[in-house]
């Protein structure tokens, strides 16, 4: 009972964060240069991150209001690294991430969010890019609440050896983001003022 009690209350803070971090994201994004920034963030990201060619990198085509990851999907691929995309294949699934290429048409899935087609070969990245709504210092991220990447960053770890690095705007971070055993942590969060280290991994 008292677990019961303790994960319901840990929902309902998620809740609320969730809809205040939504409402503040879209008023960063509708302030901000979204090209400067988007520029600012890939220029951090290359400045704590060395990338080899043939390294597969996975990071997200953006939506909601995510900040734009764009150049720097455009740079992992003039790099000749493996730039993949995420694709959801299952509710209580890990996603598989899909190689995809700047002539790559692609797909609207039934999320509303663009995947790359599924007929493109499926990598294990070894650096992912993860879209949020709020992130802590101590690596914590606030998602859509689906859980997708909790799980696939719990089953790559077990895997692979992994950079999990959160893409954000500064103003996004809180002091704390709600959380239990089962959320993962990221290694870094990349925002268009810096690279953050976490302790983590």
């Amino acid at each position: 009972m008292e677990e019961t009690t303790t994960t319901s209350y840990l929902q309902h803070k998620k809740h609320e964060m969730r809809r205040v971090a939504l409402k503040r994201r879209e008023k960063i994004a509708a302030s901000v240069d979204k090209r400067y920034v988007a520029d600012n963030l890939m220029t951090q990201f290359f400045a704590s991150c060395i990338l080899q060619p043939n390294m597969p990198v996975a990071a997200y085509w953006p939506f909601r209001n995510e900040i734009d990851v764009t150049p720097l999907l455009d740079r992992i691929n003039s790099m000749g690294c493996d730039c993949l995309l995420p694709v959801i294949v299952g509710r209580k699934k890990p996603i598989q991430f899909h190689r995809w290429k700047p002539d790559d048409t692609l797909e609207v899935s039934r999320f509303g969010n663009f995947e790359p087609p599924r007929l493109n070969p499926i990598l294990v990245p070894k650096i992912l890019v993860i879209p949020l709504l709020a992130f802590d210092s101590a690596g914590y991220r606030l998602g859509y609440g689906g859980g997708y990447y909790d799980r696939t960053l719990a089953t790559l770890r077990n895997r692979v050896g992994i950079l999990a690095v959160g893409a954000a705007y500064k103003a996004q971070k809180v002091d704390s983001v709600p959380h239990n055993q089962f959320d993962q942590r990221l290694d870094a969060v990349v925002t268009e003022n810096g690279f953050l280290r976490t302790g983590h991994g």
